[in-house]
């Protein structure tokens, strides 16, 4: 039982981790990164399970200003977009490939999916190290 504990608490805690990283990157590229214009290259579903439960996964795609088209996939929250909307784009020059998202004052989606998945994730990693620290007697 005590490893159960330990495994869920350090998975959570990575995952919730990464989201929170991931939020602080975009909120930074929201602030200070280039701002372009975009499109929406590909909308594909996927089949998350044998009962046809399916989700969408968009890729994105802008022009720099040298000409080379980027692609990228983000999470655009609960509406998406169709193939070819235009969408803008903040990214961070020194890596295009590397760091872009469509978040912005429309779009809030890569920020809000991330936060509603790592925040529980961390709270859940806290009551199990919490726990198992307790239960260990270093509380």
């Amino acid at each position: 039982m005590e490893a159960a504990f330990l495994i869920t608490g350090l998975v959570c805690a990575v995952v919730c981790v990464l989201c929170v990283r991931r939020v602080l990157i975009v909120i930074s590229l929201v602030l200070g990164g280039e701002r372009t214009e975009g499109w929406c290259a590909k909308r594909q579903m996927f089949a998350l399970n044998a009962n046809d439960s399916h989700h969408p996964q968009f890729t994105f795609a802008f022009r720099t200003p040298d000409g080379e088209v980027v692609e990228f996939r983000d999470r655009p929250g609960a509406f998406g977009y169709e193939q070819g909307a235009p969408v803008r784009v903040c990214y961070d020059p020194a890596r295009p490939r590397k760091r872009a998202t469509i978040a912005g004052p429309d779009t809030w989606g890569p920020v809000y999916v991330r936060l509603l998945v790592g925040l529980p994730l961390g709270l859940l990693s806290y009551v199990a190290l919490y726990t198992l620290a307790s239960h260990w007697g270093f509380i």
